[in-house]
């Protein structure tokens, strides 16, 4: 992508790089309009990324530096584990710290985005939840080791092909306190995402660009 934008003219860069800032922040938009708890919609304890199909971070939201400077890790989690199994209409989930999370509470909702056939890239919702479970309400708890913090999520496949894991999703909502709330916040993290992947088709039909996405070219470090 580097090379192509380097081709174009400023103005076309400018629209661009603008345009993929803007699905971030409307990733931003659409989950503090739709999440169940007060610490996402009225905090603002989330952050949104747009990456490259190799798990680079093209564009991000005005968010949280603690969330966004290991959300490339948290996607190329995502990218090493399934590799070449991706596919329209999944999403996948996990909070583990060792694939790129912070701590238990931030959950990740990573979603593909597909223009006719091509793997264009990722978006990335990291959203607190107010309880991961553990021992402590809050999942807050004074421990030394991360089995006591709450639920443990590696890189999971949450919906595949637009099917949701009914039993992957059980197996999350069990372990929480206030499952209702979770699944509320949860559906927030999808909608939002889901939005940004259909803007993303839309960016790539104007100007067919992320496909071969270089976050070097788009933050202007190239």
């Amino acid at each position: 992508m580097t090379d192509m934008l380097q081709k174009s003219d400023p103005a076309t860069f400018e629209i661009v790089k603008n345009s993929l800032y803007k699905i971030a922040e409307e990733m931003r938009v659409v989950l503090a309009k739709t999440a169940y708890s007060p610490l996402l919609k009225s905090a603002g304890d989330y952050s949104c990324g747009v990456f490259d199909v190799r798990g680079e971070m093209v564009a991000q939201g005005p968010d949280l530096p603690i969330h966004l400077g290991s959300m490339p890790d948290a996607v190329r989690a995502v990218v090493a584990v399934f590799a070449s199994d991706v596919h329209d209409g999944d999403v996948f989930v996990h909070n583990d710290p060792y694939f790129g999370g912070s701590h238990l509470p931030d959950v990740n909702v990573i979603r593909p985005a597909f223009h006719v056939g091509e793997l264009l890239g990722y978006t990335c919702l990291r959203a607190h939840w107010p309880d991961i479970g553990s021992a402590t309400p809050g999942s807050y708890g004074a421990v030394t080791q991360i089995f006591g913090e709450g639920l443990r999520i590696p890189p999971l496949r949450l919906v595949s092909g637009g099917v949701l894991n009914a039993d992957l999703e059980k197996l999350i909502f069990a372990n929480v306190r206030t499952p209702d709330e979770r699944k509320g916040d949860l559906g927030a993290q999808l909608a939002a995402t889901l939005r940004a992947t259909e803007r993303l088709r839309l960016h790539d039909a104007g100007h067919g660009l992320l496909g071969t996405a270089d976050a070097r070219g788009i933050d202007g470090s190239a």
